[in-house]
């Protein structure tokens, strides 16, 4: 069995005005690792997400959990990954929660009992009960969130990708879903200004600019590398700085 949940060889990708989106981008991500994704503005790193279900289609080698990204292969790779939007509201549409939960798994023809089984059950696991009746539309950021990872998780993927999680939540919001999304055991890849998100989240870092891939590595050196992150208009992560500085071993 292939342990490589993502095969990147070579990938480029322009949109219509024919200005490199990506350049030459090359990574692989084992099963199970959970993979920060960090660079400014237009770096590319959605366009790169973008990529995981097919959505966009590049020049260059693409393989997703085993399956080469071609034509034949794309129904089972977008059943396999589960990408979440930086805007909930992009992948919630219908009148309510609820029915927003259950539009996967009925219109990838799951017998109709099976598949009210599972909206019930990750709809509880993500206390949504009690607003499944309500319309996207009069949630609160952090429960379109929810929301928006309930009917992602419902069709039980294997690989997902983010796209600024934290974006618009309030701390306490942000909180929470840390904590879910922390407790997941899929391959996880989280493109996020969040630096104390991919701190926290992630045990690894790809550094993105440019649509290029400038570094990657293990979380503590690239997130403690100053003058890398300041190139690429970052800053390290709070949590990280104030565990140095408190850090025993410090101590005089």
């Amino acid at each position: 069995m292939n342990d490589a949940a993502i095969e990147i060889k070579h990938l480029d990708f322009s949109y219509g005005s024919g200005r490199p989106a990506l350049s030459a981008i090359g990574i692989t991500v084992a099963r199970g690792e959970c993979v920060a994704l960090v660079g400014p503005n237009g770096a590319g790193k959605s366009t790169l997400l973008l990529h995981l279900n097919g959505v966009l289609r590049g020049r260059g080698a693409v393989r997703i959990l085993g399956l080469e990204m071609r034509r034949g292969n794309l129904k089972e790779i977008r059943r396999r990954v589960g990408l979440l939007f930086q805007d909930p509201r992009q992948q919630l549409f219908l009148p309510s929660i609820e029915e927003d939960i259950a539009f996967g798994p009925l219109n990838a023809g799951w017998p109709e009992a099976e598949a009210r089984r599972r909206v019930a059950m990750i709809m509880e696991r993500f206390n949504l009960e009690e607003i499944g009746a309500a319309s996207p539309l009069r949630l609160s950021p952090g429960e379109q969130k929810r929301a928006a990872l309930a009917a992602v998780l419902v069709m039980e993927p294997e690989l997902l990708a983010f796209d600024e999680p934290s974006a618009g939540l309030d701390p306490a919001g942000r909180r929470d879903f840390i904590e879910r999304v922390r407790a997941l055991p899929q391959t996880k890849v989280i493109a996020t200004h969040d630096m104390d998100l991919a701190y926290e989240l992630c045990s690894r870092v790809l550094v993105m600019d440019r649509g290029r891939i400038f570094a990657d590595g293990p979380r503590d050196a690239i997130l403690d590398d100053r003058a890398l992150l300041k190139e690429h208009r970052l800053e390290p992560p709070l949590r990280m700085l104030l565990e140095q500085k408190f850090s025993p071993s410090l101590a005089i």
